[in-house]
């Protein structure tokens, strides 16, 4: 076989008309009918074919050989680079292209919907308590100094409420006594707005606001929410969020080979615990949990409902609130409404519909007046 091209020698751009003969697994090249060079071809090393582009092959003595007629360089070294000629061929046709670039997105959208969430559990829950301690040491320090102030609250109604806490509350959660709870008032103001909000750190610290105190109308709501924080505590939702928001941002830099995004991890973790929300089957999950616990603690989980309902009709803007009517959500019967008026929004949303949480509470609240301690059929 007779292949035409051009041959510069080592380190210079000066270019010749060359011809380069194979034979067998030898070949031997000739520059203006004199035979210049000669050898085995597995001395030689051959450039990826890119469409048509111009192949180099650089010889053992480092000069190199350049050629456009791909079709016999693949013929005579195919076998070498097996990897490249499959490439090319998916380059060549326009419906591998189109098949390839489809598999790559479905192949991201699956690593980042089911992969990332799967690996993060799976981490989240292999790792021991002091693994969540030690990722939330800075967090509440970050907190205070960028959006908390310190509680207006009186230290009498806090003492209260924290007694309550490790002597009502705690005791509920029997399985998982190695999680050191503690409870934290902070005031947190955003523009002229007192923020309403309850959040839990991965080492068990629980911050209530002050504006979420003052909503609450008696004990049972406030110990209702306590729960649902400690369920995200106890399932290790935080740890699970801050480790796929790693999985993601390693991703992105071996994408994108920018690191400069990846910052402290304190306060990394507690802008994210602020600003992002649960997934919708961690939310499901610590919702069970704190609704589980009060109907085996014998309390009424028409109390969940009823924060959950004030603190959407706090946030919704004038006119657009869905709150359910206190009054009559012990007696409602119509399980199924929200089910039926959900929109694309609630699918598309990370956060569950709060309509849809405050019918699950009434529903473990029918539970709780049947004297039922188990509801979870409710739920199927």
């Amino acid at each position: 076989m007779i292949i035409h091209g051009k041959w510069y020698p080592p380190e210079s751009s000066a270019q010749s008309v060359a011809t380069l003969s194979i034979t067998g697994d030898d070949y031997s090249l000739e520059i203006e009918n004199q035979r210049l060079r000669a050898g085995r071809l597995e001395d030689i090393s051959v450039s990826d074919r890119v469409g048509n582009i111009e192949r180099k092959l650089v010889l053992s003595d480092g000069s190199v050989f350049a050629t456009d007629n791909n079709d016999d360089i693949d013929k005579t070294f195919g076998d070498r680079n097996i990897i490249a000629s499959i490439i090319h061929t998916v380059e060549s046709h326009t419906g591998w292209v189109v098949t390839a670039l489809v598999f790559t997105l479905l192949f991201s959208f699956s690593f980042f919907k089911w992969g990332v969430p799967w690996v993060g559990t799976t981490i989240a829950h292999a790792l021991p308590q002091k693994t969540n301690e030690l990722i939330a040491t800075h967090t509440l320090d970050f907190l205070d100094k960028s959006m908390f102030k310190e509680s207006e609250l009186s230290v009498e109604r806090q003492a209260a409420i924290s007694n309550h806490f490790q002597s009502t509350v705690l005791p509920l959660e029997s399985l998982q006594q190695d999680i050191p709870f503690k409870l934290h008032f902070r005031k947190w103001q955003v523009g002229k707005e007192s923020v309403s909000n309850a959040l839990a750190l991965p080492s068990g610290d629980i911050i209530l606001t002050d504006a979420f105190v003052e909503l609450s109308k008696n004990q049972a709501e406030i110990d209702s929410v306590l729960l649902h924080e400690m369920g995200h505590v106890v399932k290790r939702h935080g740890l699970e969020m801050i480790i796929e928001s790693m999985l993601v941002t390693t991703a992105v830099v071996l994408v994108v080979g920018d690191a400069s995004g990846i910052t402290d991890l304190g306060a990394g973790l507690g802008a994210l615990l602020v600003s992002a929300n649960y997934s919708q089957s961690n939310e499901t999950e610590s919702d069970i949990y704190a609704l589980d616990l009060m109907l085996k603690a014998n309390m009424d989980p028409i109390a969940f409902a009823n924060i959950l309902s004030r603190m959407m009709e706090r946030e919704a803007p004038s006119g657009d609130s869905e709150v359910v009517d206190e009054s009559k959500e012990a007696d409602s019967n119509d399980e199924n409404k929200d089910d039926n008026d959900k929109s694309l929004l609630d699918y598309l949303s990370s956060h569950p519909a709060t309509a849809e949480r405050i019918a699950r509470a009434q529903r473990y609240s029918q539970c709780f007046r049947q004297q039922q301690t188990d509801c979870s059929m409710s739920e199927r």
